[in-house]
């Protein structure tokens, strides 16, 4: 289930850029084992391949890549600036069934506006 955390309307999404959004998947207690974590975390619809950049993970997709955070309400999902909200979205969708899948819970992603970001 994806909902907007905020009542605003995105409009026409075809226009978005990772600038614009980040997303939460919810819960933030999902325990995944660390052999797991590449296979869980990742799109099975793109090649992907990890990389280090100023000692933090970024998974690589394409030209575009994305990074993960677990804050108090769930885990932080954020995209370069330049991705478009189509592909984010799908990537983001893809991780939250495959959570949904190897946890056994009900997993929600939620779409936040980056100009309605809310401090964790």
């Amino acid at each position: 289930m994806t909902q907007l955390l905020s009542n605003e309307n995105f409009g026409d999404t075809s226009k978005l850029k990772g600038r614009d959004f980040e997303f939460l998947i919810s819960p933030a207690d999902i325990e995944i084992k660390n052999e797991d974590f590449d296979r869980i975390m990742t799109p099975d619809s793109f090649p992907w391949t990890k990389t280090i950049k100023k000692n933090w993970l970024y998974y690589k997709v394409g030209m575009d890549e994305f990074s993960y955070s677990w804050e108090a309400p769930g885990i932080q999902m954020i995209f370069n600036e330049e991705i478009k909200f189509e592909k984010a979205k799908l990537i983001a969708d893809e991780v939250s069934l495959k959570l949904s899948n190897y946890s056994g819970q009900k997993v929600q992603l939620i779409i936040i506006p980056k100009d309605k970001l809310i401090s964790f």
